[in-house]
C-alpha cells in the first residue's frame, strides 16, 4: 500500500505581510506547507500564532522539542532587538513534525472517502487505484469562482481571470501561458482542462470577518466557499452539471479566488489552501470533494494553481518532503515538487515527471526490460527532450517499480529547469514523499550527491546525465543505501546500464546495456568493527531442503566474515562458516529441511556489504 497524500501548498523562503492586533505590518518569512511550517521574522526568530494577543508573536522551542511556545511578545519591527529569545534558530524535532502534517492532513482531507459502490478507501488508496487514468486526457471542464467583500472589491476582472485560465496565448502578468496552455502543452495536447469563471459573488460580511486568525484556514474559508455555491445555485441558476467529475461524480477542479491578499496569518483566516469541502455541497447530480482557494493580490501567477491543479483534476502527490527534513529528491525538477514555485517557474511551471505523464495517458512509454518486454530494443537508443515519450525498466518481481529515462533540454516547456541533461528517475508506489532515502519518486542525481536529499539545495546544475555519465549498479556509487545507482530497493541488481551518453542537446543518446543481475535475494546492510547482523531481516527462515548458496561482498579494507546456523536441539547449531582474511566470502551448503539463520560478522573494519542468498 502506498503512502501517497497530496493537496499541500509549498513555501520555500516564502515572505508575507502580517498586520498585528495594534496595527504594526511586520514580514514573516516561511518554509514549508499547509500541513508544517517554521515562520521567522525578519531577523530570523522563530514565530508562532498566540490566540491570547490575537497576533504573531516570538516564540521558543519547548524542552522537548515537541511545540512552539509563545513569549508573550508580539513580533515588533520596534521591539526585536529588546527581546531576548532562546534556541532561535532551533526547529521542533522530526517525530512532533511528522505528527503534525499527519495530524493538518486529517484535518484538511479526512481520512477516508466514500466510493460510489459503499466501501471505505483511504485518500491514498483513491489516489492508487483510481486517480492516475485515461480520464485525465480529453476535455475537463472546472469552476472558478470569483469573490470580493462589501469592504474589499476586486481589482481583477473576470475577463482578466477568464483569460489567465483558459487563453491559449496568454502572457499578461508576466506569465508564458495560461493554465489551459500549461496542460495542454505538457500532456501534448491530450487534456484540454478550461473553467467557467462567475462574475464576482460579494460576500456577506466584511473580509475581515472571513481573516479572523481565530480559526483554521478551514473554517472561515469553508463558510465562505458554501455561501458562494449556494448562491450560484440559488441566484444565478448555475448548472453544476455541466462541471467534469470522477467516478463518484464528484467536482474535479473546483478553485477560488479572492479580492486582495490573505490578510491572514499561515494556516488561519484565508491562508491559501487546499482541503476537502465539508459539509459536502451537492447539486444537479454532482457533489463537491476537493477545492483550492487563493488570494488574487495584484496580479497572477499560474504556478501555484497549475501545482494544485494537479491534485484536483489528475490526483497526483506532492514530491517534496513534508516534514522538512529534506527538500524532497525531485526538488524543482518537476511541478508536483518545487517546479512551479520559484521566481521564474511561477510563471512557466516545469512539466510532470515522466512517469506522472505515462499515469495519465500523456506518454508513449517503451518498456527496455526484456524480463518483460521479449522485443525490448537495445544498443544505442535516443530521446527528444518534450516529445511525449519515456523509456522504462520495470521490475518483474514488482511492477510497481520502475525507472524512468528521458532528455530534458532547456527549450520549451523545460526552458526554466536548473539543468539538462538525461533525467533518470526511480519510481516506487511503496515510497513515502516525507521519507527522503525512499520517495514515491526519486531522482537520481548525476553527481550522485543527493544534495536535496542532504538538504543542501532544491537541485543544480550538475543533477541530469550527459557525456561523462554513466549509470548502472556500481555507478555513480555502489552504496547499498543512500546511494545513485540501478539497484533495487530491496537491494537486488536491477540490471540497468546506461552508458556512452551523448553531449547535451535536445536530442540525446544513450547505450542501454543489461548486466546479469545475481540469482537469489540480495541483502544489504552496514556493519561498524566488531558489529554482526542476522539475515534475512534479523530472524530466521524455514528451508525445505536442497542447496543453500550464499555470497558475501564487502569492503576491501575491511575483515566480514559469514556463518550458517541451524536450529538444532533447541538451539542454534553453527552448520558452516566462511571466515578468510577478506570481506569476499561464499558458502555452498546442502541443507536438510528445517530452520536456518546466516550471519554476517566484521572482523575487523567497517562499510557497507551486499549478501546474495540462493536456496
Amino acid at each position: 500500500m502506498t503512502s501517497l497524500s497530496y493537496g499541500a501548498i509549498p513555501y520555500k523562503d516564502h515572505h508575507y505581510s502580517y498586520t498585528q492586533p495594534n496595527g504594526e505590518v511586520v514580514n514573516i518569512s516561511l518554509d514549508g506547507n499547509d500541513y508544517f511550517a517554521m515562520q521567522r521574522s525578519s531577523d530570523g526568530r522563530l514565530v508562532v500564532f498566540d490566540e491570547n494577543l490575537n497576533g504573531l508573536a516570538y516564540a521558543n522551542v519547548s524542552d522537548d522539542g515537541e511545540e512552539l511556545i509563545s513569549t508573550g511578545v508580539l513580533v515588533s519591527n520596534k521591539l526585536s532587538k529588546m527581546v531576548s529569545v532562546r534556541s532561535a534558530k532551533r526547529s521542533l524535532n522530526a517525530e512532533a513534525i511528522a505528527r503534525k502534517v499527519e495530524s493538518a492532513k486529517r484535518r484538511m482531507l479526512g481520512d477516508t472517502v466514500q466510493t460510489s459502490i459503499g466501501q471505505i478507501h483511504t485518500q491514498s488508496e483513491i489516489a492508487t487505484q483510481e486517480g492516475f487514468t485515461s480520464q485525465s486526457s480529453g476535455n475537463i471542464k472546472g469552476l472558478t469562482i470569483i469573490i470580493d467583500f462589501p469592504d474589499h472589491a476586486g481589482t481583477i476582472s473576470k475577463q482578466q481571470v477568464e483569460s489567465f485560465l483558459n487563453d491559449l496565448n496568454y502572457q499578461d502578468f508576466g506569465n508564458a501561458q495560461s493554465v489551459r496552455g500549461y496542460f495542454r502543452s505538457v500532456s501534448g495536447g491530450k487534456l484540454d482542462y478550461t473553467n467557467t469563471v462567475t462574475t464576482y459573488y460579494t460576500a456577506k460580511n466584511n473580509k475581515s470577518y472571513y481573516t479572523d486568525d481565530r480559526y483554521s484556514s478551514t473554517v472561515r474559508s469553508q463558510e465562505l466557499i458554501k455561501e458562494a455555491l449556494n448562491w450560484l445555485e440559488y441566484t444565478q441558476g448555475f448548472d453544476f452539471s455541466t462541471l467534469s467529475v470522477n467516478s463518484n461524480n464528484q467536482i474535479k477542479g473546483l478553485n477560488i479566488f479572492y479580492a486582495g491578499n490573505s490578510d491572514s496569518s499561515w494556516s488561519k483566516g484565508l491562508w491559501p489552501h487546499m482541503a476537502t469541502l465539508s459539509p459536502r455541497f451537492c447539486a444537479d447530480g454532482v457533489c463537491t470533494n476537493r477545492y483550492q482557494i487563493t488570494d488574487m493580490r495584484n496580479s497572477l501567477a499560474i504556478g501555484t494553481f497549475v501545482h494544485e491543479s494537479g491534485h484536483l483534476i489528475t490526483n497526483w502527490p506532492d514530491l517534496y518532503d513534508y516534514d522538512g527534513s529534506s527538500q524532497g529528491s525531485v526538488a524543482s525538477f518537476g511541478v508536483m515538487g518545487f517546479g512551479a514555485i520559484g521566481e521564474t517557474n511561477k510563471f512557466k511551471p516545469t512539466p510532470p515527471v515522466a512517469h506522472f505523464r505515462n499515469l495519465a495517458g500523456w506518454d508513449t512509454v517503451t518498456e527496455l526490460n526484456p524480463a518483460i518486454n521479449p522485443n525490448a530494443p537495445t544498443g544505442t537508443l535516443t530521446h527528444t527532450s518534450g516529445s511525449h515519450t519515456s523509456y522504462k525498466w520495470t521490475n518483474p518481481s514488482n511492477r510497481n517499480e520502475a525507472f524512468y529515462i528521458e532528455a530534458i533540454h532547456r527549450s520549451g516547456q523545460n526552458s526554466e529547469q536548473l539543468d539538462e541533461g538525461l533525467a533518470i528517475w526511480h519510481v516506487d508506489s511503496a515510497g513515502n514523499n516525507s521519507d527522503e532515502w525512499h520517495p514515491y519518486v526519486q531522482m537520481e542525481h548525476a553527481d550522485g550527491n543527493r544534495d536535496p536529499e542532504n538538504k543542501v539545495n532544491r537541485g543544480d546544475n550538475g543533477d541530469l546525465y550527459d557525456v561523462a555519465g554513466e549509470f548502472s549498479a556500481t555507478f555513480p556509487n555502489s552504496l547499498s543505501s543512500r546511494g545513485t545507482n540501478s539497484l533495487w530497493w530491496n537491494g537486488s541488481d536491477s540490471g540497468l546500464s546506461i552508458s556512452n551518453i551523448s553531449d547535451v542537446a535536445q536530442t540525446m543518446s544513450f547505450d542501454i546495456g543489461q548486466t546479469t543481475p545475481p540469482k537469489g535475494d540480495v541483502y544489504t546492510g552496514y556493519l561498524s568493527s566488531g558489529q554482526q547482523a542476522i539475515v534475512p531481516n534479523g530472524t530466521w527462515f524455514y528451508y525445505e531442503g536442497g542447496t543453500l548458496d550464499m555470497t558475501l561482498e564487502g569492503p576491501s579494507n575491511a575483515d566480514f566474515d559469514l556463518k550458517l546456523e541451524v536450529w538444532q536441539g533447541g538451539r542454534w547449531v553453527q552448520a558452516a562458516i566462511s571466515e578468510s582474511p577478506t570481506s569476499n566470502e561464499s558458502i555452498t551448503y546442502p541443507a536438510s529441511s528445517g530452520y536456518y539463520r546466516i550471519t554476517v560478522y566484521s572482523y575487523s573494519g567497517a562499510g557497507n556489504y551486499s549478501l546474495t542468498l540462493s536456496k
